[in-house]
């Protein structure tokens, strides 16, 4: 079999139609609900960044990143001070 003939029946394969009527009544799923409340959740105009929004957890894991980016800050400062004034050996 050649490539376009593959790729022919892979196409074929994984083409699916929805079968489903669709709703009449107007009524949202849970699912999409759930979704829009965290969708006003992070879009609520209360100051704070949108990567602090999502609660203790976000603000633990930001601080923890701050902490470890000044520590990787001060051991390369420490590296550049060794390097640039080496020991004197006597």
């Amino acid at each position: 079999m050649s490539y376009k003939n593959i790729a022919r029946l892979v196409l074929q394969q994984n083409r699916q139609f929805s079968r489903t009527a669709t709703a009449s009544s107007g009524e949202v799923a849970q699912g999409y609900k759930e979704l829009k409340h965290i969708q006003e959740k992070f879009q609520k105009p209360d100051g704070k960044p949108v990567f602090l929004k999502g609660g203790a957890m976000d603000n633990a894991l930001f601080s923890l990143t701050v902490v470890l980016s000044l520590v990787g800050l001060a051991g390369i400062g420490k590296l550049f001070y060794e390097l640039s004034y080496p020991k004197k050996e006597d």
